[in-house]
Formats: C-alpha cells, sequence, structure tokens
C-alpha cells in the first residue's frame, strides 16, 4: 500500500510518504531554500513528489490531506468535522483522498516520541487550525473541547499581533517566537498582573489588549506581564481536563514551541510529550498516522528520527583525528559550521545542521549575530551533555545558565533554550572532547543559515555560508574546511 501525506498552504508545507515498507518526509522550505516555503497551487505538489520520489497521484491508494480550502477559494463546508472528511471531491488527485482535521493531525503528530498519541490526552493550541478553531482537547480518541478564534481568541495569533508593535525585523510567522525572546527586556508590573488574573484561556482577546496598559506607555512590560502570567492560563486548561501529575500528555501546535511556557508546565506535568515539529511542520506526519490507523498498518518508524529531512547526507565520516581538531579550533575561539547526516525534523538546531562555537567567550554572541545578521536581543541555544540538565533532546525547554560562565548564550532573564544530546551521538561526542580539553560541557549551538533563510540541505547551501559569511569552518561529514 502506499500512502501520501500532504501539508499544503501558505507557510511550512511538508509531505510524508509511505512507499509499502518505509516512511520519508520532507519540508519543502528546506528543498528550495525559501523560509516557511509554502505550495501555493493545488497541483504543483504533485510535481514535487514526482521529483522528489517518483511517483504521482495515480500511483497512490490513498492521501491524506491538511489545507485550508478558503486559500483557494474552495467549499469551507463542515469546518467543525472531526476527525476527517472521507472521499474528499475538492482537492484534485487521481486517488482517493481523506481530508484530516487539522488539530487532530497535530495530535496524531506525537507518535515518533510516544506510541498510540490517539488514546492520550492530548491539547493543541495555535494561531488556528480549521477556519476558527485556535486549541483543541482531545481525549481517548474524541474531541472534548474547542477554542474558537472569534469567541475565545487565540494565543498564537495573538502573539503574533503584538510583534506588530515592536521592531522585530523579522518574518511575521516568526514574530511569537521573536517575541517570546524580546519580553524579557520588560520587567514585571504587579498592578497589571493582578488586573488581567480575571481572563483565561476563554478570553485571550480581551487579556492581549493594549486599551488595559496604553496609558502606562511601556510595551515591554505590558508584553513581559502578559507573558509571564499566560503559563497560568495553560495550567488551568490542563487542570480542567484532570490529568494527574504523572499521567502522559501530549502537546502540540506553534505555541507548543514556546520554551518558556513549555519549562512552566513541564515541572508540573513531568510526562509532558513535545514533538520538535509542534508547529505545522508536523502535520503531515499526524495525517499519515491517521491513514496507518485507518488501514490498520503496523506501527511507523521514521528512520533516524528526528534526523528524518529528505535532503543531502554527507557520505564520509569523522575520525577521530578530525575531531581532535574541531575542538582544538572551538577552544581556540572559532565558529564553525556543522553538517552531518541528514537534516533535523522541526525548526530548532538539533546538532546535524548547526553553527558551533565556544558559550563562555563573551564577545561570542556579537561574532555569531554578525555572522547570521541577527539581532542582538535574541539569545543563541545551546547543546550540553550537563547531566543535571532538565531532559531537552529537542530544544523545547529552558533552564537556568549563569550568564558569567557561559555569557555567549545566558538570555538577559538567566536562562538558555537548551539541547540535551542523548539523541546526537556524535555532537555528544565533540561536546565530551571538548569538555575534556576545556571543562566546558556546552556549547553555543544556533542553526546553520542565515537570517531569513531555512537551515541548510545540501553542501552548496553550506558552502555559500562559508564563503560568503565570516565562519572561520566547515565541518560536512568527515571533512574539515577552514578559511
Amino acid at each position: 500500500m502506499k500512502l501520501l501525506a500532504l501539508r499544503i498552504c501558505e507557510h511550512d508545507s511538508n509531505f510524508t510518504y509511505f512507499d509499502g515498507e518505509k516512511l520519508s518526509y520532507l519540508k519543502t522550505e528546506r528543498k528550495y531554500q525559501i523560509k516557511h516555503h509554502g505550495v501555493q497551487d493545488l497541483h504543483k505538489w504533485e510535481d514535487i513528489v514526482e521529483e522528489q520520489w517518483g511517483i504521482r497521484s495515480k500511483d497512490l491508494d490513498e492521501i491524506a490531506i491538511v489545507f485550508d480550502p478558503w486559500k483557494y477559494n474552495l467549499s469551507c463546508r463542515q469546518e467543525e468535522f472531526f476527525p476527517a472528511i472521507e472521499n474528499y471531491k475538492d482537492f484534485p488527485a487521481d486517488c482517493k483522498v481523506t481530508r484530516v482535521n487539522h488539530h487532530y493531525a497535530h495530535h496524531l503528530s506525537c507518535w515518533p516520541i510516544i506510541d498510540n498519541p490517539q488514546d492520550k490526552l492530548g491539547f493543541v493550541i495555535d494561531g488556528f487550525g480549521d477556519l476558527h478553531n485556535s486549541w483543541s482537547v482531545f481525549k481517548n480518541n474524541q474531541l472534548v473541547e474547542r477554542g474558537d478564534l472569534i469567541k475565545h481568541g487565540s494565543l498564537g495569533q495573538e502573539m503574533l499581533e503584538a510583534g506588530y508593535k515592536f521592531p522585530l525585523q523579522c518574518n511575521p510567522l516568526d514574530n511569537a517566537g521573536s517575541l517570546m525572546a524580546l519580553q524579557s527586556y520588560g520587567n514585571i508590573d504587579i498592578e497589571f498582573l493582578a488586573f488581567i488574573q480575571q481572563f483565561d484561556i476563554y478570553n485571550v482577546h480581551k487579556l492581549f489588549n493594549y486599551k488595559w496598559y496604553v496609558h502606562k506607555q511601556n510595551p515591554l512590560d505590558w508584553i513581559r506581564t502578559i507573558h509571564h502570567y499566560v503559563p497560568t492560563i495553560l495550567l488551568q486548561l490542563f487542570k480542567a481536563h484532570g490529568p494527574g501529575t504523572t499521567d502522559p500528555i501530549c502537546y502540540s501546535g506553534g505555541v507548543a514551541l514556546n520554551v518558556a511556557w513549555n519549562s512552566v508546565l513541564k515541572r508540573n506535568y513531568p510526562n509532558i510529550y513535545i514533538p520538535p515539529h509542534a508547529n505545522d511542520e508536523g502535520l503531515s506526519l499526524g495525517a499519515m498516522e491517521y491513514l496507518r490507523i485507518k488501514h490498520n498498518l503496523p506501527k511507523f518508524n521514521l528512520p533516524n528520527f528526528p534526523f528524518c529531512q529528505s535532503d543531502e547526507a554527507p557520505k564520509s565520516i569523522l575520525r577521530d583525528k578530525a575531531m581532535n581538531k574541531i575542538v582544538d579550533i572551538l577552544s581556540q575561539g572559532k565558529v564553525i559550521g556543522w553538517y552531518q547526516g541528514n537534516g533535523e525534523i522541526g525548526p530548532r538546531a538539533l546538532g546535524n545542521r548547526s553553527i558551533l562555537a565556544d558559550p563562555r567567550n563573551p564577545h561570542m554572541k556579537k561574532r555569531v549575530n554578525e555572522i547570521k545578521f541577527r539581532l542582538d536581543y535574541r539569545p543563541f541555544g545551546a547543546s550540553t551533555i550537563n547531566p543535571h540538565a532538565m531532559k531537552s533532546p529537542y530544544m523545547l525547554f529552558a533552564e537556568h545558565f549563569d550568564s558569567s560562565k557561559y555569557p555567549a548564550v545566558a538570555h538577559i532573564d538567566n536562562t538558555c533554550r537548551h539541547h540535551t544530546t542523548d539523541n546526537n551521538s556524535l555532537l555528544n561526542e565533540l561536546i565530551q572532547n571538548y569538555y575534556n580539553k576545556t571543562g566546558c560541557d556546552t556549547l553555543l549551538n544556533t542553526s546553520l543559515n542565515v537570517m531569513g533563510k531555512p537551515l541548510v540541505s545540501n553542501f552548496g547551501d553550506a558552502w555559500s555560508i562559508l564563503t560568503e559569511f565570516p565562519l572561520d569552518g566547515l565541518v560536512y561529514g568527515g571533512e574539515l574546511y577552514l578559511k
């Protein structure tokens, strides 16, 4: 049986293909090197999958699609559907098509990190899913509650809109993530904090209404106070659906990329499962899981997850001698690009498409910002072998980092979005060798790209960064290139 799952629309298109034996995954932004690339044409997707995997829709048994029909002037009937619309006729394909509920696809996309997510309690919170759905709660494979964009508001959408009040200088789709960094520069307004405690998940649009604060004329304090309060709202929603403190919980949607909020949830619910592809780039994986369940197929295996992009993997392997040289280079304050295996799924660099540097160097943040054309207020992530760090295999949590010890990665609030390296043996080995030489158990780790571009996906992309920007070196598989 050959199956294809698609997320197309205006941003973050991604495809998952099952050829009867194995799964393959592609996020189109990596292929075309266009950040948040979206397949806008309802027919273009077929040319992409033919080029990538040599198939057309006539070769498939079924397609599962997650998309926004109103973007294509198609009918918006049955927008409250769950879990799927079978025999969906509005999508052009020469095989059967099933349209899967957007939020349900998010929920099911947790399958690479937890078995049978459909049987687990799940929360999905994003900008909006199908039409006006801004959040959903799933329990025992049933939709038990959903939020409405118009009636209740949306955390994801409100963070995006709030970003327009600040000089973020980024793609609007990155507003929420950039604002997560910038809000740390404000102060919590105690009086305003007491006022907004009247709001919850059912009136988020009122929470973010700037008219409550405009008289004080300090937008940074406004967003800092709201950002500080949002975890209380999330915990209220979680507790309302009755999980025990040790019960497994699936959490996904674009809002689940907020590491500050995630860290509060993690402390209260240690068995929370958040996939690295929590945003829309996981939707095709969730839609494919819907087809697997529907056709009663064995559990899928996504090879080398989370390093499963259909991109270029080096053929050469890093040897000990080269490893030692790289450790020496990093300890000398050099900045290197690090390209290994296949690219990671999700927006965070987990050590296969990374820029690495010494986090102890007080000038390193400025240096890497110059390489990436990054604004100074945005912090860098880190990869660490520290056994005491909160487990964060997908860089989805924040930990306290002493700014006097790690000035290049500690944010203004002395936290860092960190990655624990248990899921990347080669990076783990590199940092272990670095620790043996320097006593430092951490490296600055940011994505191997420059501002406005996605993570690189082939040698040519990486080589361009080395040659066109002030990067000191590039490690591509087992090859080391130095300037």
